[in-house]
């Protein structure tokens, strides 16, 4: 399925001094919402290249921005800068700078649901759907420290015969954004693999990423990664991942968590999705994988929950986007009884 690769039309300094480059469509009618897509890591707005065309043909308006650190947008090396509440108003303020104040659905994939989970326990009122795409929910206040990590990575290899997230500690180290960059082709190749299977021998286990880099081995990519899409990513992100990775650093060193514990503790925030919700789980994703969601998102979700696998990895929007786009239709759709 060819496509272009989309570029960002639109470009706001908001109000903390961050530069934000975002793709924007405005509805074509005032009946149909704003679909807000939040990509993870390590991507862009293009992430939603094969999203874009179908649903602003259907109707919807878009708002799609390049997140903190990645692609047109500003890339601070300062880890607070990554805090949750920072950049919800940084969206926020995008938001209300081209004057969209009626219904929003917000759409996130990978890092991207850790913003869209901040934006539900901020300000969930200025939306009227929730869509998770391989990682579910983030609850206020929760804490993943290193030690958490290893304790995830131990559990994993016992439950699945290797670890999940061994590649954060990597991703953790002081120089990991050079390093990362230094590698950068094998780095794609492996991100975006044509058999997710690679994930668990050369990705997901703790030392295994650092090994395949160093190596710089090659492996088949995913058919949606096109000449265009491997030009695009590198014209992005350089020989540098520092920005981004500081997505990782933030998390792992706890910042913003007492905040979160205090405004959770005074009923300030919300703890829980009061709207509707579509959880997209891919059944070959090896990190993400879909009982996480499945054992959580019941509880976590006061509004109807659809909870919906394809026959995918990591990457299904991108990999099987008629089905995805078919299946987030579907739900945009749905009204209640």
């Amino acid at each position: 399925m060819a496509t272009e690769v989309p570029k960002p039309n639109k470009k706001l300094t908001v109000p903390s001094g961050n530069t934000y480059a975002y793709i924007h469509s405005p509805p074509s009618s005032m009946a149909k919402p704003i679909l807000l897509f939040l990509h993870g890591f390590p991507s862009t707005s293009a992430d939603w290249r094969y999203q874009i065309p179908f649903f602003k043909q259907l109707g919807y308006g878009l708002l799609i921005p390049d997140l903190l650190g990645y692609g047109g947008s500003s890339k601070p090396t300062d880890k607070t800068a990554y805090m949750g509440k920072k950049m919800v108003d940084d969206i926020l303020a995008i938001l209300d700078h081209e004057n969209i104040s009626g219904p929003i659905v917000g759409i996130a994939h990978d890092w991207g649901t850790y913003l869209l989970s901040q934006l539900a326990i901020y300000n969930q009122d200025r939306f009227s759907k929730f869509v998770f795409v391989s990682a579910p929910f983030t609850t206020p206040a929760n804490g993943t420290t290193l030690e958490t990590v290893k304790a995830i990575n131990d559990r994993t290899e016992q439950m699945l015969g290797y670890t999940v997230f061994g590649y954060w500690l990597l991703f953790n180290e002081e120089t990991a954004g050079k390093f990362v960059g230094h590698h950068r082709e094998s780095f794609l190749n492996i991100v975006h693999p044509a058999n997710m299977d690679a994930w668990v021998t050369d990705f997901a286990p703790v030392g295994a990423l650092k090994k395949f880099l160093e190596a710089d081995k090659k492996i088949e990519m995913g058919s949606y990664m096109t000449p265009e899409a491997v030009e695009h990513h590198h014209a992005s992100f350089g020989n540098d991942y520092t920005a981004p990775l500081n997505w990782y650093k933030r998390v792992l060193s706890g910042l913003g968590i007492e905040e979160e514990k205090e405004l959770l503790e005074q009923g300030k925030i919300d703890d829980k999705i009061k709207k509707d919700t579509l959880m997209v789980s891919g059944l070959k994703d090896p990190v993400c994988i879909p009982f996480q969601a499945k054992s959580t998102m019941p509880d976590l979700v006061e509004g109807e929950l659809v909870d919906v696998d394809v026959d995918s990895g990591h990457w299904l929007f991108l990999d099987k986007p008629e089905e995805f786009n078919k299946i987030l239709k579907g739900f945009l759709e749905r009204s209640k009884a």
